[in-house]
């Protein structure tokens, strides 16, 4: 969840550790995991008027039957890339699985429409509202099986979506949720000193106005809560920026979701999103981590 949007400013040499962007495997290509799943990965493009918004579908090779889909919503500053993996572990198991870049979340992005100038939370949730209207419409994919994951920025977008699209998603899957975006970013850019005293371009620390005025006031905990479906969240007992309790918070809020704490984890559960500093803080955790995901989809689907 760094939030370097133009700049990186004194406070994202700690969140930089999670602006790891990994290759993936080549467009409209037949790939084998080292499970021996042979899938395949297929640019695909989600539009709506002067937004682009580019992305890979992965699906498992040899299925005739809609497919259940789960769409993957990337960290702050990061791609599509960064949730690559996740997408692997996915398909491994039968499951469609979608990752994209949202549209101005970094200069890297493929994404077409918005500049990072542009870009907030809001209009995040725009973004994966358009590739959820996309991804629900193809017709290899079940429309009754649309799941939602989201990392850290990424999962307060997938969560605020949740509301607005109840019955468009079957569950959602949380992974240490940014549910205290608003109090960071009131922090990092308060006049009167708050964490670093407003150090940074404008005193936004690296952030555009857009993103620091539409999110700073906002108030996370009566936004969210009236999704009703199964959801479950993962979250690192060492998050150094979101600490568990935010996640504590939220599954009080919810109908049903359930919070599995992940033992000794950061902000971060592999070395894509950490940077290569897994080993240094708290381990690579996807082996504990994935799981979870797959019995929870496993009963979903059931």
């Amino acid at each position: 969840m760094n939030f370097s949007v133009k700049t990186t400013a004194t406070i994202f040499c700690c969140l930089a550790v999670m602006t790891s962007m990994p290759s993936c495997s080549e467009n409209n290509s037949d790939v084998e995991n080292p499970a021996g799943q042979e899938y395949v990965i297929t640019e695909l493009h989600c539009k709506s008027s002067d937004i682009d918004i580019y992305g890979k579908m992965y699906t498992p090779k040899g299925t005739e039957d809609k497919l259940p889909v789960v769409v993957l919503s990337h960290s702050s500053s990061l791609t599509h890339a960064a949730m690559a993996p996740y997408a692997e572990y996915l398909v491994s198991k039968g499951y469609a699985a979608y990752c994209f870049d949202f549209c101005g979340a970094c200069d890297e992005s493929l994404s077409k429409g918005r500049t990072t100038e542009e870009m907030t939370v809001f209009t995040e949730v725009d973004d994966l509202g358009i590739v959820l209207d996309k991804i629900r419409t193809l017709d290899y994919i079940d429309p009754d099986n649309v799941f939602v994951l989201g990392s850290s920025q990424g999962g307060l977008v997938t969560a605020l979506v949740a509301e607005k699209r109840p019955s468009d998603i079957k569950g959602m899957i949380l992974f240490y949720p940014a549910f205290n975006l608003p109090e960071l970013v009131a922090k990092f850019t308060s006049d009167d000193g708050g964490i670093l005293g407003g150090i940074g371009s404008g005193g936004n620390m690296g952030m555009s106005d857009a993103f620091v005025n539409t999110i700073k006031d906002f108030d996370v905990y009566a936004n969210i809560g009236k999704y009703a479906g199964d959801i479950i969240i993962l979250h690192g007992t060492k998050d150094f920026l979101v600490d568990i309790k935010y996640s504590e918070q939220a599954v009080e809020k919810y109908p049903s979701a359930i919070l599995y704490p992940i033992e000794g984890a950061s902000h971060g559960f592999n070395n894509e999103n950490l940077k290569g500093m897994a080993s240094m803080v708290g381990g690579e955790k996807d082996d504990v981590v994935m799981p979870y995901v797959f019995d929870y989809l496993a009963k979903q689907i059931s």
